[in-house]
């Protein structure tokens, strides 16, 4: 196999770039288009494309199986909990979204 020096460089230095990017996109979803899926989907893109110049394997060591894991898991109870089980004890149903603004029509 050969050695692209130069794809590898690149690769490094953009995949920098394209999580700072996501953060970006994740912390300022409420000013500008964007937000966690965004996000998510910008991040994954900047390990895809590590995995795809460096390799399957080594991606797994910057990434483990076990972390992906927790954290999609994680993920599913913050996304799925945020909010709606204190409106449930508020007495509005799983998924009323007039919960959130009750005055607005």
């Amino acid at each position: 196999m050969r050695h692209h020096l130069i794809l590898r460089v690149i690769t490094k230095l953009l995949v920098g770039t394209i999580f700072l990017f996501a953060l970006y996109v994740q912390f300022h979803g409420d000013y500008s288009p964007g937000g966690g899926f965004q996000a998510g989907v910008i991040m994954a893109v900047g390990f895809i494309i590590y995995g795809i110049v460096f390799s399957l394997d080594k991606a797994k060591l910057v990434f483990p199986p076990w972390l992906v894991h927790k954290l999609a898991a994680f993920g599913v109870l913050v996304v799925r909990g945020n909010r709606r089980i204190q409106f449930m004890l508020l007495g509005y149903d799983y998924l009323d979204y007039t919960a959130m603004a009750p005055h607005h029509p």
